[in-house]
């Protein structure tokens, strides 16, 4: 018998229901790439309404469509450190449960009171695989742990220096974000190890952008 069609309220309900019940963040939690890459194969009108709802929160950039592009990519990032960030102290919803909820505060907002700042960084874990893919793109080989740890520990201080900030305001229901600050982690680690020689340092980016694209892409 064929499967009946679903409206994307019905078909976001179905996603809803199998993900990971509220809970801390933990080891056995379904990852980010893999909810990234279910939405990527989701029906088009779920997606517009993910789109949408990401959009109301300020999280997206431009006109909600129902295509997967760089647009909501990046919205689905920002929606996943805000998400990160309110783990470090509390439970969380999964992740669609979470992106309605920030559709639903900034309408209830409604433009009500100031505006609201998170500072992100890249986490240890993506600094590392960064560090190993710009060491294996000079070398041919991941390094050494000490070469590792040193390229994780000055981009920790550079970041510190210069931190990706993202203010929230809210107005008439809709909130929009302006991100300024942060540092390109990968850009800084080539320069380190190509010690400022621009042909080294191109030679080293591109096999860097090669790695990192096979890792499926690292922030």
């Amino acid at each position: 018998m064929a499967e009946i069609a679903k409206s994307p309220d019905e078909a976001m309900a179905s996603a809803i229901t199998a993900q990971p019940k509220p809970q801390q963040k933990t080891a056995d939690e379904s990852s980010f790439p893999s909810f990234v890459q279910a939405i990527s194969k989701i029906d088009a009108a779920t997606r517009l309404k993910i789109a949408q709802q990401l959009k109301k929160a300020g999280l997206y950039r431009g006109k909600p469509t129902d295509k997967f592009n760089n647009d909501l990519l990046d919205a689905l990032r920002a929606a996943e450190e805000r998400r990160a960030n309110l783990a470090a102290f509390t439970e969380v919803p999964p992740r669609l449960d979470f992106i309605q909820n920030l559709a639903a505060e900034a309408e209830v907002a409604g433009g009500a009171g100031g505006p609201s700042k998170t500072i992100s960084t890249v986490e240890d874990v993506s600094l590392r695989a960064m560090a190993i893919a710009v060491l294996e793109a000079q070398t041919g080989d991941q390094g050494t742990e000490a070469e590792i740890n040193n390229l994780i520990e000055r981009a920790k201080k550079k970041q510190a220096k210069n931190p990706r900030v993202t203010t929230y305001t809210t107005s008439g229901g809709v909130t929009k974000s302006e991100t300024t600050g942060g540092v390109d982690v990968g850009q800084f680690m080539i320069d380190i190890v190509s010690k400022t020689d621009e042909a080294r340092a191109n030679k080293v980016l591109q096999a860097y952008n090669i790695a990192v694209n096979t890792l499926g892409g690292l922030r």
